[in-house]
């Protein structure tokens, strides 16, 4: 079903109107549209209505969701977290594909219509993640946009072979390659970013790159990665996660650093993780840096919260970013939205027009209160067709 009207709503909380979406697309907006014939009809009770939401950054492929609780043991170091999650995997009662549907369904419950997932691969693993997810995708396709990441967890350098599959799963559905810190887990910066944007640039895929370097290491590494997108033409298609670096380095220089992120459209996002300085994301915003906020790792073995609820995500920058009047609520509410389909180059994402015929129905009084209040969706529509109500997945 790709035809819908949805009347007696108030698109991001203005005047009430009806939604006519045809053939998957908004075909029109405006206050007692007429009924078509054959086109259902959806009464929104007076709801607002959003673009859906977008997670850019989140792990299908390590979720737990759905399983009995994990006690979380948190090892000393980013490297013995990351080998004590590969011991782990090894004895799950549910397979990867199974648990990463789970979490695309529970992302489309909480309005999420498109999801950015890295899929680990590895000389071990080697494209079973990413078959595993893409299987899984093949069920939620018609409610979800999925796109993919070759991600090296593992390293990339010190993992011989790595990087031939990371090339090989751009053939096989993954379209972005991944990265990380390059001096932490690699030890070789120039050889993991040079080798990273020369598979990129050959397959005409995008970058995303895991940052956690913080302060001085992490803005070498940023100049890196931004000298690399410059030489190559690539602004605009290159990403970097977490940049802690732009939280917690000296103050002038993340100054100079943002500048350089605009010059080269590097975009940045962040999980507002709780314990560690995150980027200034308005002042990125501000400046014309592209950015938006994800869930990246939840109820996993890496941590255990996280619903896939980008409405909280959101939330939660507005609360550690002290935001207050209606216009900082609603900027922290489009980090979820509006900006991360930019960040992600999403066409058609809105409520115009033209726009492709997804929204979101939240019971509320306007955008800031339902950022603050984080309502049940009421109902979730991607291209004409109702794939979740009251925050349960039906389709």
């Amino acid at each position: 079903m790709t035809d819908l009207l949805v009347t007696n709503v108030r698109p991001d909380g203005g005047e009430t109107a009806d939604i006519l979406i045809k053939g998957g697309r908004i075909a029109a907006i405006g206050a007692n549209l007429p009924r078509e014939a054959g086109v259902p009809v959806h009464d929104g009770g007076n709801a607002v209505a959003i673009a859906p939401f977008v997670e850019p950054h989140v792990h299908l492929d390590k979720i737990l969701w759905g399983l009995p609780w994990h006690s979380i043991n948190v090892p000393p170091s980013l490297r013995a977290m990351i080998d004590n999650e590969v011991e782990i995997r090894k004895n799950l009662p549910w397979d990867t594909e199974e648990r990463a549907g789970n979490l695309m369904r529970q992302c489309v419950a909480m309005g999420s219509t498109h999801i950015r997932s890295h899929v680990d691969i590895s000389s071990g693993y080697r494209l079973d993640n990413l078959h595993a997810v893409l299987r899984a995708h093949e069920k939620t396709r018609h409610a979800v946009g999925l796109e993919l990441v070759a991600f090296p967890q593992l390293g990339m350098m010190i993992d011989p072979g790595t990087a031939d599959l990371m090339e090989a799963a751009l053939d096989e559905g993954a379209s972005v390659i991944g990265g990380i810190d390059p001096t932490d887990i690699d030890g070789d910066p120039k050889g993991h970013l040079d080798t990273i944007f020369d598979i990129a640039s050959r397959k005409g895929a995008k970058i995303d790159i895991h940052l956690h370097e913080a302060g001085e290491l992490g803005l070498s590494a940023l100049k890196m990665i931004a000298e690399r997108t410059r030489a190559n033409g690539m602004q605009g298609r290159v990403v970097v996660s977490h940049a802690f670096c732009l939280g917690d380095g000296p103050a002038d220089a993340v100054d100079a650093m943002i500048d350089i992120l605009a010059e080269n459209g590097i975009g940045i996002i962040s999980a507002v993780p709780g314990e560690i300085d995150f980027p200034p994301m308005f002042e990125l915003a501000r400046r014309g840096v592209k950015c938006a906020v994800a869930s990246d790792s939840l109820r996993d073995t890496w941590n255990p919260h996280g619903n896939g609820d980008m409405l909280e995500r959101c939330w939660l920058l507005s609360y550690r970013s002290y935001c207050r009047t209606d216009e900082e609520l609603v900027a922290a509410l489009d980090m979820g939205t509006g900006r991360g389909a930019d960040l992600l180059a999403l066409e058609g994402h809105g409520l115009d027009v033209g726009c492709e015929g997804s929204l979101v129905l939240i019971e509320g009084e306007n955008r800031a209160q339902i950022l603050v209040d984080r309502p049940k969706r009421s109902l979730v529509v991607k291209r004409g067709r109702i794939v979740a109500r009251d925050g349960t997945w039906v389709a």
